[in-house]
């Protein structure tokens, strides 16, 4: 007997009652945001969009609208694979890192994102969308710079390539404000290595200046068409093949240079030499 009352008091347990669900809340009906477009500008008069230099800041802004929140209510996220970005909301600045190795299309991203709520209710609900724009990334006064040397140098040597096509190459009359002195530059090409033998020459380096005024100053001439300008010290020892004519000439190169949006680069357009004595060839500064 006294087995069987332990074995009825044995220790049952109350049986686990299920735990409820929390409710489900649906979210209200809700419009995506949506970007229209991106912007990016430099400060410079003139400057091209979706155009920075080495160092350069540059404003960027977005256009973007919503059905239930106010723009500025939405949360807006910038990033890029280098630089910096200053500031927040819909316009923030951009400034270009210090070290531009070549030119490079850096693609800025834009998240823009909406909080949201039934009415009355905690905005316990989130959508964002996205949007990208590119811009051209470039240190142009190094650009312009080398250029304008190369241009010289391959002007400058013993004419064994007599190819205007190679000592132009970085040349392009369509994206020159003004063709006429592309046409000028190849004329002086020809003239100078089918007439002109080069013992010796030297090419300093370059002085750039990067200011889309749309002219470059020439010392005591008319100025040359072009958004950047390079000055570039020059020496030639030539003799003139028709008279046998030897002398040395030393003076200054200006050259013009044009940026071109659809290339995503710079152009040389045009030269101008300036005796810096009265010793030298007059071919040279004509």
């Amino acid at each position: 007997m006294a087995a069987v009352v332990s074995g009825a008091c044995g220790g049952s347990s109350t049986p686990t009652q299920p735990t409820t669900p929390p409710p489900v809340v649906t979210p209200p009906a809700n419009s995506m945001p949506s970007i229209a477009s991106i912007t990016i500008q430099g400060k410079r008069p003139r400057q091209p969009a979706r155009f920075a230099d080495a160092s350069e800041a540059v404003d960027v802004s977005v256009s973007v609208s919503d059905a239930e929140t106010p723009v500025d209510e939405l949360t807006y996220e910038w990033t890029a694979p280098v630089g910096t970005f200053s500031g927040t909301g819909r316009s923030v600045t951009w400034t270009a890192p210090a070290d531009v190795s070549a030119p490079a299309e850096i693609t800025i991203t834009l998240k823009v994102t909406e909080r949201y709520g039934h009415p009355g209710q905690p905005k316990d609900f989130s959508q964002n969308t996205s949007a990208t724009q590119t811009l051209s990334l470039h240190d142009s006064r190094k650009e312009v710079g080398n250029m304008s040397v190369r241009f010289l140098t391959e002007f400058s040597k013993p004419q064994t390539n007599k190819d205007w096509r190679d000592i132009m190459l970085d040349f392009k009359a369509s994206v020159c404000p003004k063709p006429d002195e592309y046409d000028s530059e190849r004329s002086d090409v020809e003239r100078h290595y089918n007439n002109f033998f080069m013992h010796s020459y030297r090419v300093d380096p370059a002085s750039t200046s990067v200011n889309f005024a749309g002219s470059c100053g020439v010392p005591g001439r008319q100025p040359l068409a072009g958004d950047a300008c390079s000055s570039v010290p020059v020496v030639w020892d030539s003799t003139e093949l028709a008279t046998g004519n030897r002398r040395t000439t030393r003076g200054t190169d200006y050259l013009a240079a044009a940026y071109s949006a659809t290339d995503k680069r710079w152009w040389l357009c045009a030269s101008q030499f300036i005796d810096a004595t009265s010793f030298g060839n007059s071919f040279y500064s004509r």
